[in-house]
């Protein structure tokens, strides 16, 4: 009896593990709005769900792990690594968010921070909170918990993953979501690009006048209008990655 009471918590402690350090990084889930009680409250109520669905596999693993401490320390690793490959498709929109700020001259404005700690520019924080509530409203934070759920399939509990892999796999999922960010900021950089050639051309027609200075609102006010066009279509692009992501890695 007493056997079985010390597998079922040690069962339960390492996937608290991977559960509670991937619910740091998840999108949505890791608001840092949230406060911190109520997270370690949710993470242990989710440990607890999932605990029977991957109850045969952890078991299987704590038996033959050389000690609890290794594959704690195992299990913190995975899921640290599953939320960063998560929350890369989050920071996507910030920094898709940022680079539009940037060539339309409002980077030196900066925005409520409401998502994250740290201030950042308005069109960052437009982007990754239309992300985040369309995580929530497409079940997508479900589909995450999912995801993690079959990442026992491709990371055993307690079994060091090859740290080349690990690498590969975070590189990867940088780069893909950079470029991400950079399609979503793309009409932006075509219309200032344009813009700004228009307005070189005009002031070599007009050198006593400073055209560049003097249009500076006009761009902003079409930066404005192209984002109130394709603001729909920019705040699902992240979304629709991340889905597709997750549809991959958890069928």
């Amino acid at each position: 009896m007493n056997e079985s009471v010390f597998v079922i918590a040690g069962v339960y402690i390492l996937v608290f593990c991977r559960v509670g350090t991937a619910l740091l990084l998840l999108p949505g889930l890791s608001n840092s709005r949230f406060p911190a009680t109520l997270r370690i409250f949710m993470a242990l109520c989710v440990s607890l769900t999932l605990t029977p669905m991957v109850f045969v596999p952890v078991a299987a693993a704590l038996s033959r792990a050389s000690s609890m401490q290794a594959a704690v320390a195992t299990e913190l690793v995975i899921g640290l690594a599953f939320g960063f490959w998560c929350f890369c498709f989050l920071h996507a929109s910030r920094f898709a968010g940022t680079i539009i700020a940037t060539v339309t001259g409002l980077a030196g404005m900066p925005g409520q921070p409401i998502d994250e700690s740290d201030p950042t520019s308005h069109l960052a924080t437009l982007l990754s909170l239309a992300a985040t509530i369309m995580i929530f409203a497409s079940d997508l934070h479900l589909f995450s918990l999912a995801a993690l759920v079959h990442s026992y399939d491709a990371m055993p509990a307690a079994t060091i993953p090859a740290g080349a892999w690990l690498a590969e796999n975070s590189i990867r999922l940088a780069k893909d979501t950079s470029v991400l960010a950079l399609q979503v900021a793309s009409p932006f950089i075509v219309l200032v690009v344009v813009t700004n050639l228009a307005l070189g051309l005009c002031g070599k027609f007009t050198p006593q006048l400073q055209i560049y200075f003097a249009s500076l609102g006009l761009t902003i006010m079409l930066a404005f209008a192209t984002l109130s066009l394709l603001f729909p279509g920019l705040a699902r692009i992240s979304t629709e990655a991340y889905s597709s992501w997750l549809m991959e890695n958890a069928p």
